[in-house]
């Protein structure tokens, strides 16, 4: 039986926004999938976990640097529901 290989490593940076002094967060992680689409799920949980109803935009990125998943999401002012977008 043959070994499957090491999981790809990607890179998942976001920019939170938060209402206070500093303004944002700068997150960066390395996510370990043995896919592409696994990668990008777990980027999706991760994001939405990160932006805890606030506003803010990521980019999962390739060993090569390439960006294979990105989104954006606004919170209106006054909302506790965030707006995704694309």
């Amino acid at each position: 039986m043959a070994a499957s290989p090491p999981p790809a490593p990607y890179r998942l940076q976001c920019v939170v926004h938060r209402e206070s002094a500093s303004g944002i967060i700068i997150h960066d992680e390395q996510i370990l999938a043995p896919s592409e689409n696994a990668a990008v799920a777990d980027a999706k949980a991760r994001f939405a976990q990160l932006l805890a109803g606030r506003s803010g935009s990521a980019a999962l990125r390739d060993r090569a640097g390439r960006v294979v998943w990105s989104r954006r999401q606004n919170t209106p002012s006054g909302s506790a529901t965030p707006e995704p977008e694309g």
